[in-house]
């Protein structure tokens, strides 16, 4: 055999080897990307103090027009938080409490800043409320595909939110949740120069903040305009601040997670497992990830793994409508009505019951432990 044959068979020898390693490669990528998603979970690392914001308690004094006890309790809450930053949370959950759509609310919010127009939490629960009034009209479309009439209703209320949103900076520069419903605002209509230049004022007001700095990574993911690389870059800048608020750590986990919600999207629900793993391993406990980790689970069947999660997120975040929204779900692929009315009923104290959860809310009142059906609903 001459030297050229032998080298030419070497050759393709080689070849055949490095197809063979190649689809050995391709094979086990795949292998894993369908393999069940496991998570290992630690005991839960709470980082707030305890809640005392109750949203239901809230909505309910201001259906009363108690407003000087609305003042009194919400002012608590802001002078808590000034006094030590992981009260932000709750200080958050409570102005949360007027993000409910329920349009008999507009009056009361109208006559509680007209009557208490020195009062800062009755300009920042009013922009709050306009704020979500703005979100359920731009709801999930484009801003270049909702109809002008819509569109333009959506800017004068993300208009007016900001409005109330600088009355309430102003008698109280250190409210941290004004200047994220500012950015929140800002995002809808992507307008950046505003956001840019209300977060640095933030920074220099409450420069340890997490509900701003929420605000504004949520901001930069690449659907509405931004990078994973800027976001990386933003939650790495914040770092600097950890040892004042340990709570900033959370941020590092937002790029895994929305990378999880994007293979979530593609239906790749095992890979976005993994991503919110490691969403959590960067980030430390936090609710988002939870919740999203519990949403995909449930949609893989692994119930209990979701309810794992979605108690956690709850824990971590009370009272979220998107927690308690999956939660009963959850329960409901548990066949476990009692919980599940549980569920919407405290849901329906602060918001609006979409349509969805009053089916659930009927076959749970239906069921019957002997002999029940199973109910035929989509996923979450």
């Amino acid at each position: 055999m001459s030297d050229d044959t032998s080298q030419k068979r070497r050759k393709r020898i080689n070849y055949l080897w490095e197809l063979l390693g190649a689809t050995v490669v391709t094979l086990l990528l795949l292998h894993n990307a369908n393999r069940p998603a496991t998570s290992v979970r630690g005991p839960l690392k709470i980082l707030t103090p305890p809640f005392t914001a109750d949203k239901s308690e809230i909505i309910q004094e201001l259906r009363d027009r108690n407003f000087q006890a609305l003042d009194i309790k919400l002012n608590s809450y802001q002078k808590d938080f000034e006094d030590n930053v992981l009260e932000e949370g709750n200080l958050a959950i409570a102005f949360d409490a007027f993000a409910f759509t329920d349009a008999s609310l507009s009056a009361i919010l109208d006559q509680w800043v007209k009557s208490e127009p020195n009062s800062y939490p009755a300009h920042l629960a009013r922009s709050k409320y306009l704020l979500a009034l703005g979100w359920q009209l731009r709801e999930t479309e484009r801003g270049d595909k909702i109809p002008e009439q819509q569109l333009a209703e959506m800017k004068r209320l993300y208009r007016d939110s900001v409005s109330e949103a600088v009355a309430a900076i102003k008698l109280n520069p250190k409210s941290s949740i004004a200047y994220a419903s500012i950015v929140e605002a800002a995002k809808g209509v992507s307008d950046y120069k505003t956001l840019d230049s209300v977060y640095a004022a933030s920074l220099k007001n409450v420069p340890l903040s997490l509900s701003t700095r929420v605000a504004v990574i949520t901001a930069l993911r690449p659907r509405w305009g931004g990078s994973h690389e800027a976001m990386a870059k933003f939650a790495e800048e914040a770092q600097k601040y950890a040892a004042q608020n340990p709570r900033l750590e959370s941020l590092k986990g937002f790029v895994d997670q929305d990378q999880g919600d994007i293979a979530w999207d593609a239906g790749k629900l095992n890979q976005a497992v993994r991503d919110y793993n490691k969403a959590l391993e960067e980030g430390g406990d936090f609710a988002l990830a939870y919740l999203q980790r519990g949403n995909v689970y449930d949609l893989l069947r692994s119930y209990n793994d979701a309810l794992e999660d979605l108690s956690r997120a709850n824990r971590l975040r009370p009272q979220d409508t998107f927690t308690l929204h999956a939660l009963a779900y959850t329960y409901v692929h548990l066949n476990r009505p009692k919980d599940t009315l549980a569920v919407i009923q405290e849901y329906q104290q602060f918001a609006v019951l979409p349509s969805d959860l009053l089916s659930l809310e009927q076959w749970a009142q239906n069921f019957n432990a002997g002999s029940g059906q199973a109910v035929k609903i989509g996923g979450n």
